[in-house]
């Protein structure tokens, strides 16, 4: 048996880990720059707050019934995520973590796989506050339709196994929820599969999956597949290597000057080399890429592709190739609302080679060691490049940002 476990309203359940008092309270959680909404407690779901409306559409009624609202406070829940993900791992034969708030755990072997589950949300409740809900079947589809009823119906109480269920009450599940419910059937599939007649998830089941593979894709059949309870999903322990990283985010404010792309541009650079080097990846090629605002007249969008000599890792040394970016796509008349990096041609460190007429490339940058050391110690802004600095014009505006506890020193929990 397979296990889906995840994290219920995780942001928002991260917000009340040290506000204990907001437990029972209405809470939302903005995206970047405080747009929409990407997570809400019951309470709020209760008042009809819809998950991605905008804040302002819903700020009267935030301000009506008390609703707490929070900015993204990653780092925070990023430390929580790996807290939950290590608990988890403890209790499965083998363990795939597949998103932030969502785990697949191998549970081969293991008895009353009910009061086990039990046990798995009791025990991380206890050590980080965070309520999970599992989901149990035979393949990946079924754990991840058997934690959707987990959540949806009240009398599973957050544990769903569909072996204890039965096949006819499963079954009859699967006749009632809409087919876009299905892992790995987003919104254009569901809408294509409707137009087939392929209304709920059971009429997706007993669909020919040769005849889905023709209409779609070998995934999709393998989708089809598994919820016969044939399993063609495996797990993977260990993630795959990412073919490039993206780092890219709006303004608060349009910018115009040169200063603020060249700070917004260290910070993402920042971004995908931390990203990179946690996966001993080396970018052979970055892409630099600017927009002014979407919804305005004169939309402008521009973009520079830059070879690296020698793959890189090292924040320090890819920074050095802003300034030739920034002369061929910065134009002092425009209002830029959102840049971006992507490192592309990602290899492993040992395929890395010195380019003998690139003096300035190292494969290993002996500074960033220390600079790394320094700021696990005193925290990310303790030490950096002073270009950074520059202009903070084009950072996200964060009205709501709670404490980092458990990242930041200087935001530990105070007891009085």
């Amino acid at each position: 048996m397979i296990a889906l476990v995840d994290c219920n309203n995780f942001y928002a359940s991260c917000e009340t880990i040290f506000r204990p008092e907001l437990k029972e309270k209405p809470i939302i959680v903005l995206s970047n720059q405080d747009g929409a909404v990407i997570s809400r407690s019951n309470a709020s779901k209760v008042l009809g707050v819809k998950m991605g409306v905008p804040y302002y559409q819903i700020k009267e009624i935030c301000d009506k019934y008390g609703v707490q609202i929070f900015s993204s406070n990653y780092a925070l829940y990023n430390s929580m995520s790996k807290r939950v993900m290590s608990i988890l791992g403890n209790f499965a034969v083998s363990q795939e973590i597949y998103s932030i708030d969502e785990s697949f755990l191998d549970l081969n072997g293991i008895d009353n796989l009910t009061a086990y589950s039990e046990k798995m949300r009791t025990t991380v409740m206890q050590w980080t506050s965070i309520p999970i809900s599992v989901g149990l079947g035979s393949t990946k589809v079924l754990a991840k339709f058997a934690n959707y009823l987990a959540k949806k119906h009240k009398f599973l109480d957050n544990v769903c196994n569909l072996e204890e269920l039965g096949e006819t009450r499963v079954n009859k599940a699967m006749q009632i929820t809409d087919v876009a419910e299905v892992w790995g059937v987003g919104w254009r599939v569901s809408r294509k599969l409707k137009q087939m007649n392929i209304n709920t998830v059971y009429d997706l089941k007993i669909a020919n999956p040769s005849h889905i593979r023709k209409i779609f894709n070998i995934n999709m059949e393998r989708v089809v597949q598994e919820l016969n309870g044939i399993k063609c999903i495996d797990l993977e322990e260990l993630k795959k290597a990412n073919r490039h990283i993206i780092s890219s985010r709006n303004f608060d404010h349009e910018v115009t000057s040169r200063d603020d792309l060249k700070s917004a541009f260290i910070y993402h650079i920042e971004n995908v080399c931390g990203k990179m080097r946690k996966q001993n990846l080396f970018a052979r090629q970055i892409i630099f890429c600017a927009r002014t605002n979407r919804f305005k007249d004169n939309y402008f969008s521009t973009s520079i592709e830059i070879a690296i000599p020698s793959a890189l890792d090292s924040f320090r040394y890819i920074s050095s190739y802003i300034d030739r970016a920034l002369d061929a796509i910065y134009k002092p008349d425009i209002k830029y609302k959102k840049c971006g990096v992507i490192v592309n041609g990602l290899i492993t460190g040992e395929y890395v080679t010195k380019d003998l007429f690139d003096n300035t490339n190292i494969k290993h940058d002996k500074v960033l060691p220390a600079v790394e050391k320094v700021r696990m110690r005193f925290g990310k802004s303790a030490i950096k490049l002073a270009s950074a600095n520059l202009s903070d014009a084009w950072k996200m505006e964060q009205r709501f940002l709670s404490k980092r506890y458990t990242t930041d020193l200087n935001e530990l929990l105070e007891v009085v």
